[in-house]
């Protein structure tokens, strides 16, 4: 009897003793905010280019987080989800970054309440009732109602529900309409604050011959999507002397009639200045109205040879590509179907220790022109390629065919082991007179260097254009922006979560690792009947255990 009252009190003083180390555990949390990342791509830890934003700023950015509150799930989970990293920002930012929860319903005065009952009709039989005030303030705020689901008394219901950021730093204001998706939010609050930190955006020019009309319709949305972060303008070098000093970065695109020399000198005297360059030249380019496509010449091949990269004739064709939607007549009835589309290129090979390709998979490079690199060995540029063909890809030589029907045989291609799609040039990039016999002019007769350009080549500008704009293609471009920004830390905030984690992990190249028959089979049925086989013997070990010690105590 006595042994029972012992362990009896003992595990009063255990419980009390655990009570208390909880109670010491939360007091200490109040003040000291940690947790451990154990994601391979710490996709719940804070890039250093976000602690570094938040951590030098020099007035309050004050964050006002309008959830409704209990959401049903996944909503509810988005809800913990922002408040645990908004709590890292404030972690981060020593007290300057903060952030409030805001229920839009909890704000309602009486007169608001009295409004949402008077419900009227419209001609066409709808309900409507006038906004209330908070209603009024969210939207003139850019945040918007949307209805979700809900589950109730085993009925499904809709329910209008707010679940949008407001970031507020002076007088200025940035606002995320809606936190649907979590997978990006980092990005999408870092960048915000930084536009509203920042004096002045950097100045994007798109370089072209095309005329601003045209290069809004077929790159709008490029346009638009790096207006939202940067100044973005239209320079035509043709009419100009000189591309602006104050441009940081020039997107060059070449239109249907090609770069005069006039123009290559000005692009080339720009990027002598140290400034940053992304060339995104069609040698063809494809019409999808008669299925062909016409070669084109940029006027730049001289430059670009100076530099160290050559664009080669033809388009690439890729067994490794993206799938389109092809409709097919099948009687009176018209059927969509997926077809891989070899003009498509969707390389697996991306180099994975370049800022801006790392953590990117999946970006597709429709009709692109095969590159080299030719930088000599000599040379102080660091010439990179970043993305390469598989292993079984081809050139297609004219004249072109680009039905995506067509039955393709090898000796209609010429085939080549990893072709390079896109390269970088880094460094005190040259320009001097070629030999005659190469055929290459180069705009001045004297040799210039720059201190240190960036440059980057892809020989197709379809990655960029609105009909292939896919999230990974967006992001990729975003991040050749930053990296011609230098603003590197940024890109692998964007590129979290984009890249594929194969269960067998990648190779040296960045390719998933294939598995075996067996081991899929393993892993398959060790997750259907090991995990539960497993608590099943957990709880057996537990019971045994339980009854031994009660027999114990018993004798």
């Amino acid at each position: 009897m006595t042994t029972i009252k012992k362990n009896s009190a003992d595990q009063s003083v255990r419980l009390i003793a655990i009570i208390g180390i909880l109670i010491f555990a939360n007091i200490l949390g109040i003040s000291w905010f940690a947790r451990v990342d154990m994601t391979g791509d710490n996709q719940f830890t804070l890039n250093r280019a976000s602690k570094r934003i938040v951590s030098d700023l020099k007035d309050p950015v004050t964050v006002k987080a309008y959830f409704t509150d209990n959401l049903p799930p996944p909503y509810s989970n988005n809800r913990r989800y922002v408040k645990d990293l908004l709590d890292e920002y404030y972690a981060a930012s020593d007290g300057k970054f903060r952030y409030e929860f805001i229920d839009p319903k909890a704000e309602e005065t009486e007169e608001d309440k009295e409004k949402k009952k008077e419900v009227k009709h419209d001609i066409f039989g709808r309900a409507v009732r006038e906004a209330t005030s908070i209603e009024r303030e969210l939207r003139t705020l850019g945040i918007q109602e949307v209805n979700v689901q809900v589950l109730e008394d085993d009925r499904r219901e809709t329910q209008r529900a707010y679940m949008g950021l407001a970031i507020n730093y002076g007088d200025a204001s940035e606002v995320i309409p809606l936190v649907q998706d979590t997978s990006n939010l980092e990005y999408n609050i870092t960048v915000r604050v930084r536009k509203l930190v920042r004096e002045s955006p950097p100045k994007i020019a798109f370089v072209t011959t095309l005329p601003e009309s045209e290069l809004q319709e077929e790159y709008g949305r490029l346009y638009g999507m790096l207006g939202q972060e940067y100044e973005v303008s239209v320079v035509n070098p043709e009419g100009e002397a000189d591309i602006a000093d104050d441009i940081d970065v020039a997107i060059v695109i070449n239109g249907a009639s090609e770069f005069s020399d006039k123009a290559a000198a000005a692009i080339d005297r720009y990027v002598q200045k140290g400034r940053s360059a992304a060339f995104l030249l069609d040698a063809v380019k494809p019409d999808f109205q008669t299925m062909a496509a016409e070669e084109r010449a940029s006027g730049l091949s001289g430059l670009l040879g100076a530099y160290g990269v050559k664009i080669g004739a033809g388009l690439v064709l890729d067994k490794v590509c993206a799938t389109i939607s092809v409709s097919q007549r099948i009687g009176p009835l018209t059927i969509p179907q997926p077809v891989s589309y070899p003009f498509m290129p969707l390389p697996a090979s991306l180099d994975p220790d370049h800022p801006l390709t790392r953590g990117l998979a999946q970006v597709a490079f429709p009709f692109v022109s095969p590159l080299e690199l030719a930088v000599p060995e000599s040379s102080e540029v660091v010439g990179q390629v970043l993305v390469r063909s598989s292993a079984e890809s081809y050139v297609h030589s004219p004249p072109y065919d680009l039905n995506p029907m067509r039955q393709w045989r090898k000796d209609e291609l010429e085939e080549k082991n990893g072709i390079p799609l896109v390269i970088s040039l880094s460094g005190p990039l040259s320009t001097k007179k070629a030999p005659a016999a190469d055929n290459i002019m180069v705009p001045s007769n004297e040799e210039t260097t720059s201190s240190n350009s960036r440059v980057l080549v892809i020989g197709g500008s379809s990655v960029a254009s609105n009909q292939f704009m896919s999230k990974t293609n967006e992001t990729f471009v975003l991040n050749l922006m930053d990296w011609l920004l230098l603003d590197e830390d940024l890109l692998a905030v964007r590129s979290r979560g984009l890249a594929a984690a194969p269960l067998g992990g990648v190779n040296e190249e960045g390719q998933p690792e294939e598995l075996s028959d067996g081991v899929r089979l393993t892993v398959r049925y060790a997750n259907v009947v090991g995990v539960p086989l497993a608590f099943i013997a957990f709880g057996i070990i537990r019971w045994r255990m339980r009854e031994s010690r009660r027999k114990s105590v018993t004798l």
